[in-house]
């Protein structure tokens, strides 16, 4: 029998566009679902239906993610606002007019209390239609500085959830809790099963004179370190033991070009380079246990798993995104002692390996306990208390 109580109040979670978005969704909704029943009346997730640059719009990566999961979803047609005038500007423009439609159609017929959002375009005509038609909002703030969509849904939002402290200047004080990211249990997982784990294996047998780099430019991937990897690759291998994920953009083909450069190489260095489009579940607690050193990107679940396992990284941050994000999410572990921060302008293959390389055996000084500190991990208990569900 089971001893789920029912959820007394209508939920909608809302969040998408990239991992980080998508996975602290994952993380609110489990959290739900360990005490009570999701139901098609009482719960709903909605995302967004724009995938990849140069993928068809039905192909989000919160669709793909979830596609297996049984609880109640919704996918609008989603769009962005972007500074400069394109065609494709306009065309997200008149998306965004549609999301708008969809989101008034869906929490119409739903009538949520209560709507949880971690951000992302997709947010906010969910949340300005669901507070049209009184419900209450909840903001997850993931990075240091703050997005233009979570800007706009704070003015609405009843509590502000932040994982950083420092992100508190830019909200109200009397709505902000420093609640700390939710993060994935998997991460914790020092056992696992598939094929990475047992390539790991084999690694971890030659860990004490080559040590395992993880290598990630997010869920996305990232072209760019794809390619200065591709450009470093040999003598990388000389010196560490890879596990590089890198996306499955359509575009680049990434993945392809750099198992075909893989086959080029000597089968010793061979060996040392294991290469995955993504990192399941099922492995990514065993892996992130299992190495010596992180290289990526610092979009803030990565940021935060990497500040609660204590594992030294060098971040290179995008420096694009708005008010930079993502440097300002490396800033914090880099100032507690466990992280480098190489800018994108400086990003090439002898740079990388010379950082890799002094980095790795540079003496890390810090204090386990601020860094604990900075990186809570009771976040969703906090959370289910201030929403009081």
């Amino acid at each position: 029998m089971d001893s789920k109580k029912e959820l007394q109040k209508k939920i909608i979670v809302t969040g998408g566009g990239s991992g980080g978005h998508i996975s602290t969704a994952s993380s609110i909704i489990s959290a739900i679902n360990e005490k009570y029943l999701l139901t098609n009346n009482n719960f709903l997730y909605v995302g967004g239906d724009l995938g990849m640059e140069d993928e068809k719009p039905g192909m989000s990566l919160e669709k793909k993610i979830f596609s297996s999961e049984s609880f109640n979803q919704k996918y609008i047609r989603a769009g962005k606002l972007q500074r400069k005038i394109s065609f494709k500007s306009i065309y997200l423009l008149l998306r965004t007019f549609l999301a708008f439609f969809d989101s008034f159609k869906i929490v119409k017929e739903f009538r949520p209390d209560i709507v949880i959002s971690t951000g992302g375009f997709v947010t906010v005509p969910v949340c300005i239609m669901a507070k049209l038609y009184k419900a209450e909002i909840y903001l997850h703030e993931q990075v240091a500085a703050i997005i233009l969509s979570n800007k706009m849904i704070s003015k609405i939002a009843k509590k502000i959830f932040l994982t950083f402290a420092v992100s508190s200047k830019y909200f109200p004080e009397e709505k902000t809790v420093h609640t700390g990211n939710l993060v994935r249990p998997e991460i914790f997982n020092k056992s696992g099963k598939g094929e990475i784990v047992e390539a790991l294996k084999v690694m971890m047998e030659k860990q004490e004179t080559l040590p395992i780099v993880y290598i990630s430019g997010g869920s996305l991937g990232s072209h760019n370190i794809n390619l200065t990897i591709q450009q470093a690759l040999p003598l990388i291998l000389e010196n560490f033991q890879i596990v590089l994920q890198t996306g499955d953009n359509k575009k680049f083909q990434d993945y392809n070009f750099l198992k075909k450069e893989r086959e080029k190489l000597p089968d010793e260095l061979k060996k040392r380079l294991l290469l995955t489009k993504y990192v399941d579940k099922d492995q990514i607690g065993f892996l992130l246990n299992n190495i010596d050193l992180f290289v990526g990107r610092a979009g803030a679940n990565t940021v935060y798993e990497m500040g609660v396992l204590m594992i030294p990284s060098i971040f290179i941050p995008i420096p694009w995104v708005p008010h930079n994000e993502q440097y300002e999410n490396a800033k914090i572990l880099k100032d507690l002692g466990l992280a480098e921060i190489i800018s994108e302008g400086e990003l090439t293959s002898e740079c990388l390996i010379l950082k890799m390389k002094t980095f790795y055996k540079k003496e890390k000084v810090f204090s386990k306990k601020e860094v604990a500190d900075a990186f809570p991990i009771n976040a969703s208990e906090t959370i289910m208390e201030n929403i009081g569900i």
